[in-house]
């Protein structure tokens, strides 16, 4: 390398040093954890409140006389005659 290069290149603000690196190394990691920590917060949300859901939910069937849908499991599915 040349002077010049050797200059812009490992001195200055600019230049690259082993502290720089390994602070950005620091920095990146602290970032990529974080995000990682946060989604996993916001599924484990996410799955706990399907779990409360899933008991107000009813199964339905369709019903071509009355075309609509009515409860699963119900004896007659239609009152019209």
């Amino acid at each position: 390398m040349t002077w010049l290069a050797q200059r812009l290149l490992f001195a200055g603000m600019f230049g690259f040093s082993i502290g720089k690196l390994l602070v950005l190394a620091v920095i990146l990691f602290v970032v990529l954890y974080g995000f990682k920590m946060i989604a996993r917060a916001s599924t484990a949300q996410r799955s706990t409140k399907d779990d409360s859901d899933s008991a107000s939910r009813i199964d339905t069937v369709y019903d071509p006389e009355t075309d609509s849908y009515v409860p699963k499991g119900t004896g007659s599915r239609s009152d019209k005659k």
